[in-house]
């Protein structure tokens, strides 16, 4: 029997992961509602028709409890929206989000298994935002492209969590002589990937995606986390963009996430971060739960669906470790210090903050997108605050919050094992 090249096992690898994703999603689900009761039956509309009547309000941060759907040219079936949201959850951010009052906000948190949206907030204090800021993706995807960096520099077996990388320079600045030159001098310091992972030190990733990724690799990855085309949802996700040069310079401004070209929305944060939760399998993200007539029939029903695979599941595991490590020595330390007691001391929890200034609208923009799962439940978050000159709230406290929130009063909990 000829032996299989690396690109082809991994191949196999993955499809299997995939397999069992499905069938394990098709075991767990069990009737549960009068909606979960007409499971496997065959949605009269569909998502694009849900799209097509949903999302202009969905686009302005409405949510109506009724709709008509366009069925054909002529007809139109009148229905009963069911969102996906967790009630509780969804008023404890509101509530978070008028207590604390940043210029611009957004939260999104959803579930990394299904891709069922359970929170989603866009917040403005001065109430001048005509859209939704949580699918706009006009916001510097900053730091958070370090994951995208980090999957594509682990997968290529390159480099793990441990590998000891070289650096000079300040930990969060980035100049031409940090990238292109490589002296070992007597300020040189010497760092694991993990730890520069935690700590965001943009030399590092910048060296990675320059001369260990390199633009093709970068690319492919970007578009893995879903950079620079459609994000498929039943409501309308702008774009975001990653931009990869070809020179060095370019991409370790790329990688590094040192640069306003890259760019994506809350919801995208959160996908990556689910991505990562998921072993490296990316749900299409839903809202619309269902759509019932007025006899209660179903017209349409949410179906989990994959969207991409970012990353084969020994990759994921890799990164998960870089990002629980920079939520237990990392940049986000200190908004979770105090965090794991009691009933929270079980959960699994990682993240990857990000800040930079940015000009749509005009700010410091301050992000974490992250995880918690505690086994059977995979929750995944995007946290975004923009401030104008006050600093009123950090977003990974936002996201802390809504982790104690999820697990704890939303009943949750269940005390397995780390591992």
């Amino acid at each position: 029997m000829k032996k299989l090249k690396t690109a082809q096992v991994r191949t196999v690898l993955v499809g299997a992961s995939i397999l069992c994703f499905v069938i394990a999603l098709w075991a767990v689900k069990k009737p549960s509602s009068a909606v979960d009761a007409h499971r496997g039956k065959i949605s009269i509309l569909s998502k694009e028709q849900v799209v097509e009547a949903l999302g202009p309000s969905l686009a302005a941060y409405q949510f109506p409890a009724e709709v008509n759907v366009s069925a054909d040219v002529k007809n139109k079936i009148h229905g009963k929206v069911q969102y996906s949201f967790d009630h509780k959850l969804q008023k404890v951010m509101e509530n978070l989000f008028r207590t604390y009052n940043p210029d611009y906000g957004a939260f999104v948190a959803l579930d990394a298994y299904t891709g069922k949206i359970l929170s989603m907030v866009s917040y403005s204090r001065s109430k001048n935002i005509p859209y939704n800021i949580t699918l706009h993706a006009s916001f510097p995807s900053a730091s958070v492209f370090k994951v995208v960096t980090a999957a594509a520099a682990i997968e290529a077996h390159k480099v793990s969590a441990n590998t000891v990388i070289s650096f000079n320079g300040r930990n969060h600045t980035l100049y031409r002589g940090q990238i292109l030159k490589s002296d070992i001098t007597r300020w040189t310091r010497f760092i694991t990937l993990k730890e520069a992972f935690a700590r965001s030190i943009n030399t590092v990733f910048g060296k990675i995606g320059a001369f260990t990724v390199g633009s093709e690799g970068m690319r492919q990855y970007a578009d893995r986390f879903g950079f620079n085309h459609k994000i498929q949802a039943d409501m309308p996700i702008q774009e975001g963009h990653a931009w990869i040069p070809e020179d060095a310079w370019g991409l370790a401004e790329s990688a590094s996430g040192y640069t306003k070209d890259n760019t994506m929305s809350p919801l995208q944060g959160a996908l990556i971060a689910a991505s990562v939760a998921n072993n490296g399998i990316m749900m299409e993200p839903y809202i619309v739960e269902s759509i019932m007539s007025d006899q209660n029939l179903p017209l349409y029903l949410a179906e989990p669906r994959v969207s991409s695979i970012t990353m084969d599941p020994a990759t994921a595991s890799e990164v998960k470790s870089l990002m629980k490590e920079t939520v237990l020595h990392g940049t986000s330390r200190g908004s979770f210090r105090g965090f794991f007691r009691k009933d929270l001391t079980f959960l699994n929890v990682g993240g990857k903050t990000g800040s930079l200034t940015g000009y749509e609208p005009r700010g410091k923009y301050d992000w974490f997108v992250g995880y918690a799962d505690n086994g059977p439940r995979r929750f995944a978050v995007a946290a975004l605050t923009i401030h104008e000159k006050l600093w009123r709230v950090k977003s990974s406290y936002l996201a802390r919050l809504a982790m104690e929130s999820y697990f704890r009063e939303s009943g949750h909990i269940n005390t397995v094992a780390k591992k």
